[in-house]
């Protein structure tokens, strides 16, 4: 009888925990989250899964704490939520930049020899520090400071260069983009 007076007390508890701070947890996850649909499924959430604790007597729901706990959860959930969207907007921005070779050329095959070669000839055109910066980026895997360091350049420098001759292989080799694309990802 005194354990489930015990297990009555602590969901009263959990009760009054819900209705008096829901609200301000949802409002506290705003500072993370504008999506209101969003901001309240991550606070429902935490809330269930402080439910599920109430079984364990290891989570007093009356401490000083509990509240502090609560909050932490929420903040947690936010960012871990941000991090995760920010994984599915990076791979489906991939995903939209590589279009398949049979749209993009669908009666033409090309050697690996031939694509070099328009890439080379493209790279011709532009001034050595730019070539050389694409280079040791695409073709070495360098960063940006580690060419900056060898080069005695800025990273900005670098950045601009790279800028610069990525739009120069847009434009000149616009029909062949998405295959040359494949040579850096394989080089």
């Amino acid at each position: 009888m005194k354990l489930s007076h015990l297990q009555h007390s602590k969901e009263q508890i959990f009760k009054q925990l819900y209705e008096e701070y829901y609200a301000s947890f949802c409002l506290y996850a705003k500072r993370y989250i504008d999506d209101k649909d969003t901001r309240e499924d991550i606070v429902s959430d935490v809330f269930a899964s402080l439910w599920d604790k109430l079984d364990t007597d290891s989570f007093d729901l009356q401490s000083d704490t509990a509240l502090g706990y609560i909050k932490m959860c929420v903040k947690n959930s936010c960012l871990n939520f941000l991090k995760h969207q920010e994984y599915e907007w990076s791979y489906a921005e991939t995903i939209q930049k590589k279009a398949p070779i049979y749209e993009t050329e669908p009666d033409s095959v090309y050697t690996l020899d031939e694509l070099y070669r328009m890439l080379y000839e493209t790279l011709d055109k532009l001034p050595e520090n730019y070539r050389t910066v694409f280079m040791k980026s695409f073709f070495k895997g360098k960063t940006h400071v580690e060419i900056a360091e060898e080069m005695n350049l800025s990273v900005k420098s670098i950045n601009r260069y790279k800028q610069k001759t990525m739009e120069l292989l847009r434009e000149e080799l616009k029909d062949y983009l998405p295959l040359l694309f494949l040579l850096f990802y394989r080089a």
